[in-house]
């Protein structure tokens, strides 16, 4: 018989986010409560990445236990089991289970700012997936997301999932952290979705190695984002677009010095906009163009954001010279920054939103730069 008195140790792997685990829950009711908060000690584990946490048995005994793993490469597995079930830190005896199976219940949040984030992805965030969704079945290409973008696959294929991988995380600041940064690509693609609308693009390109047309969703690819036929000819899309990896190989290219010259750093512009047809960077490096438009998007309020200014967007109109370049804010913009940025040739088009007339704005931006070229 299984000694009520006894101290179980449970292991979790932590600084891996949605890549580690197992990030141990215990059921309360509809609550999923951390392991952390039975344990009575919390002790460094065999290895640098390795927390081992002390539980009285009895603060848990037959309670139900959701163990959250994540593969290496982003995959999500969920298992069940009780105290009881485990051994040298890890269940020995569980069962696979299916995330239906816990819809109904909620982790335990204790911070303000998490709780505002989760309800505006419910009631802005997830209406633009939805958006975004139903653009890619309009005109008949799908999202290919590779890379680091498991949990934002997991948002676009199935909200209530991606819920319960990114607040599987123990700390409130590591959710935060996770959520923010799917916000910041969906916010982004949205303002894709609104740019090829406003450049009525009719049909998405097949890509060289697909008998199929999408949008290949990856952070700094070498491959474009997609390229669409429109009234104005070819465009050719970047999302987080990053000449910087191959600028080494490539730096012999008088024409890619003349456009990229000076310090890159590693910050990668989130939208770029460029006539014709190009599937690589280097195709396009090795033309000589210009970029034609280059947009930042800022899906956060001004003050989280006010000191990219300098360091950032000033950075890019300077090194990426684009003949355009405008800041897409979801949310308003002081007037008197909007003023300045707009007097050293920079466009700002704030609260730019679902159902907002900033949609037309935009529209004539960059409507008036091709047709005016």
């Amino acid at each position: 018989m299984f000694e009520s008195s006894k101290i179980v140790r449970v292991m979790e792997e932590r600084g891996r986010g949605t890549r580690g685990g197992p990030y141990v829950y215990v059921v309360e009711g509809n609550a999923l409560v951390h392991i952390s908060e039975y344990a009575i000690r919390t002790l460094p584990g065999k290895y640098r990445d390795q927390i081992v946490y002390e539980v009285p048995v009895e603060k848990v005994k037959g309670k139900i236990i959701y163990c959250f793993d994540f593969s290496r490469s982003g995959g999500e597995f969920l298992r069940k089991c009780r105290i009881e079930d485990f051994q040298d830190g890890q269940p020995r005896t569980y069962e696979y289970c299916e995330i239906h199976e816990i819809r109904n219940l909620r982790f335990r949040v204790k911070s303000l700012t998490l709780t505002a984030l989760i309800s505006e992805f419910n009631n802005l965030f997830i209406p633009i997936i939805n958006e975004i969704r139903k653009y890619g079945k309009e005109k008949s290409f799908e999202y290919s997301f590779m890379g680091h973008s498991e949990r934002l696959e997991n948002a676009f294929k199935n909200p209530k999932l991606y819920y319960f991988t990114f607040m599987s995380l123990p700390s409130d600041r590591s959710r935060i952290r996770s959520l923010r940064n799917t916000r910041k690509w969906i916010y982004q693609l949205w303002v894709l979705k609104l740019v090829c609308e406003c450049f009525q693009v009719s049909r998405f390109s097949y890509h060289m190695y697909e008998g199929r047309p999408y949008w290949w969703i990856k952070q700094g690819s070498d491959f474009s984002t997609c390229i669409g036929e429109t009234p104005f000819g070819e465009l050719t899309f970047w999302l987080e677009y990053q000449p910087e990896d191959f600028w080494s190989e490539y730096r012999h290219n008088k024409g890619a010095y003349k456009i990229y010259k000076g310090k890159l750093g590693t910050k990668r512009p989130d939208i770029v906009i460029v006539r014709g047809r190009f599937e690589r960077t280097k195709d396009f490096i090795d033309s000589g163009e210009a970029i034609d438009v280059l947009i930042e998007c800022k899906e956060d309020p001004f003050d989280r954001w006010k000191g990219e200014i300098e360091s950032q967007i000033l950075q890019y109109k300077e090194n990426f010279r684009p003949k355009l370049l405008i800041v897409a804010s979801l949310r308003s913009v002081p007037v008197g920054v909007k003023s300045y940025l707009q007097s050293i040739g920079i466009e700002v088009v704030d609260d730019l939103r679902p159902g907002n007339e900033s949609v037309s704005a935009l529209c004539n931006l960059l409507r008036g730069r091709l047709v005016g070229r």
